[in-house]
């Protein structure tokens, strides 16, 4: 089958992680590999759509280990189904998700076959076509991780008495105008939050109309104390950026409640006592240990309740969005098939997107 797989150069990795920066080209390339073989516990996917993450640049330019199949986000078709999976898995069943892409040979989004473990997928609705469905992936499923599995707010789609909690919980979101931002928004007021949230003046409609209660500007140096006098309470929070002033203007907005923090990328130590940092990765939720540029790279461990958390949410999320409960973010669609993807990685390592997802139909 047809793969996006890495091929890295040790001189461009080095001056990309050392710069910050690509150097010397994408250290991926289309070739013809296996096809993956499944387990009875997995089934096997005909790809027909997936959304690029930036996390699938930064794997291409600095973490992949040669070989590997990049990619995490996927919509298609069941073409093959193992003997356990078989209770809840036909051929043809619509099906979409995420993977641990740009770490293992045999298993990564862009490709012509995927194996996925028969819980960790979701069956799609008739009317979401499959550019939509690919985007509730690594972005989505950050979301929930970080509100429901981490911050302990009511998981989408089950029952809970939100009438109780008065007055509503209130939530700060940096980034409302990322993927991920969207999805936090729609998770976080589907648990009952007031939601504020940061966006450019160009996108506050936008992250209005996915549920944010309050929109402040980011460019404004004054923010955070703009948002501390009007909510100085907030004690809960995801950055949905994290980078450069994203963290400091967390902090502040939590520094009265001595809040929680959750972050997508490593963050520096608290600007103020008792504010709490934590890193989240939504390859956790696959649930096998995992490590990056061995020996001297960091490990994480496996963990169960992170995998259960993923199996809960995609279980739940078909009747969410045929309710019209959680919204797919604006898609991008990238044209030129395969080459697509590598037009879409380019624009996201240049920060070009904004608003929404880059998704290619293959």
């Amino acid at each position: 089958m047809k793969a996006l797989v890495s091929q890295p150069h040790l001189l461009s990795r080095v001056a990309t992680l050392a710069l910050g920066k690509t150097i010397g080209g994408s250290a991926a390339e289309f070739t013809d590999v296996p096809e993956p073989a499944i387990s009875p516990d997995e089934i096997l996917v005909k790809v027909r759509a997936v959304a690029i993450n930036p996390t699938d640049h930064m794997h291409i330019d600095a973490i992949s280990p040669s070989g590997s199949i990049i990619g995490c986000d996927y919509a298609g078709e069941v073409f093959k189904v193992g003997s356990n999976a078989a209770r809840s898995w036909s051929v043809g069943d619509r099906v979409a998700g995420a993977v641990h892409g740009g770490l293992f040979p045999d298993r990564g989004a862009f490709a012509e076959y995927l194996k996925v473990d028969s819980d960790l997928a979701w069956k799609v609705p008739a009317d979401v076509d499959d550019a939509a469905a690919a985007t509730f992936g690594v972005s989505a499923v950050t979301a929930m991780l970080g509100l429901n599995a981490r911050l302990g707010l009511p998981y989408p789609g089950e029952k809970h008495d939100i009438q109780r909690q008065q007055p509503a919980p209130v939530i700060f979101i940096y980034g409302g105008s990322t993927a991920a931002g969207l999805f936090a928004i729609q998770v976080a007021k589907l648990a009952g939050c007031t939601v504020i949230t940061t966006a450019s003046p160009h996108s506050t409609d936008l992250v209005t109309s996915y549920g944010a209660d309050a929109v402040f500007d980011y460019h404004d140096p004054d923010v955070a104390a703009a948002i501390v006098k009007q909510y100085p309470d907030i004690s809960i929070a995801v950055d949905c950026f994290s980078k450069g002033r994203s963290f400091s203007i967390s902090d502040t907005v939590l520094k009265n409640s001595k809040g929680k923090l959750i972050t997508l990328l490593q963050p520096p130590k608290p600007t103020y006592p008792g504010v709490e940092h934590e890193f989240i990765l939504a390859y956790t939720l696959f649930g096998h240990p995992f490590q990056w540029l061995p020996p001297i790279g960091p490990r994480w461990p496996a963990i169960p309740d992170d995998r259960k958390a993923l199996a809960r949410f995609y279980a739940t999320l078909p009747q969410l969005v045929s309710d019209k409960k959680l919204r797919a973010p604006p898609v991008f669609l990238e044209e030129g098939g395969w080459n697509g993807i590598l037009t879409g990685l380019d624009k996201l390592r240049a920060g070009k997107v904004s608003g929404g997802k880059i998704v290619v139909k293959l």
